[in-house]
């Protein structure tokens, strides 16, 4: 059997789940399945090969939805296309998104269940680095309750962690090729020249007009056009 098929598990996960070439094969276990083989490369190239990417931003916040995810309660995803008004820019085609409820619920079982407290202000500290601190700063009122009135149509709010996905498989993808049992692997020699961090997402990965500001949501960017009002 081929050596490391840690590194096969985890970009075959990741494929499914970003690609939209892959659609049909996604299931109710791909969004799970893709975080525990992500929990995996992070624990085995730490071990095996003394490349740490536990402290990279985007590893941390998945890290954090997957414990929740794995010890405390589901979280569901959707994978829907992007639409945006035809003057506003993203940089991706699709978005992957979680509810803010799930997203605040995860980070206040994160802060509550480490007794290490110095590490936990560490781990919050990186995930701000790609996270809102108006998130982080109000995790007992998002936990509650994130739910808008936009014209006349009730969403829950959400947040999109493609990027940090596509993000943290381009950072492993680097570290394989630097990795002389790793690179000449088939997996990692056919991926596509982007997977890269040279083409990682920014923090800032929309662009729109000032003072037209969509907000995310469960389902997709919405744009107001009249009145936005919060449901009690």
């Amino acid at each position: 059997m081929e050596d490391n098929r840690f590194i096969d598990r985890y970009f075959e996960s990741e494929a499914i789940l970003l690609k939209i070439e892959n659609t049909e094969k996604r299931s109710m276990t791909t969004f799970m399945n893709y975080l525990e083989n992500l929990h995996s490369v992070g624990d085995k190239l730490r071990d095996k090969f003394n490349c740490n990417i536990k402290n990279i931003p985007e590893f941390v916040i998945l890290r954090i939805i997957r414990n929740y995810f794995h010890h405390v309660e589901d979280i569901e995803e959707y994978s829907i296309f992007v639409e945006l008004e035809e003057w506003a820019v993203y940089h991706n085609n699709r978005h992957l998104i979680i509810s803010i409820q799930d997203f605040a619920k995860a980070i206040k079982s994160f802060i509550n269940n480490n007794k290490n407290k110095k590490y936990v202000e560490k781990q919050i500290e990186l995930a701000c680095e790609y996270i809102e601190y108006e998130i982080i700063n109000n995790v007992d009122i998002f936990s509650n309750s994130a739910e808008l009135l936009i014209d006349n149509k009730i969403y829950e709010l959400g947040i999109d962690i493609f990027k940090y996905v596509y993000n943290i498989s381009n950072i492993i993808a680097d570290e394989c090729r630097e990795i002389e049992l790793l690179k000449d692997k088939e997996v990692i020699k056919n991926l596509e020249e982007t997977y890269t961090k040279d083409f990682n997402i920014p923090k800032q990965d929309l662009l729109c007009m000032p003072g037209n500001i969509p907000i995310m949501t469960t389902e997709g960017l919405i744009f107001p056009k009249n009145s936005i009002q919060k449901v009690k």
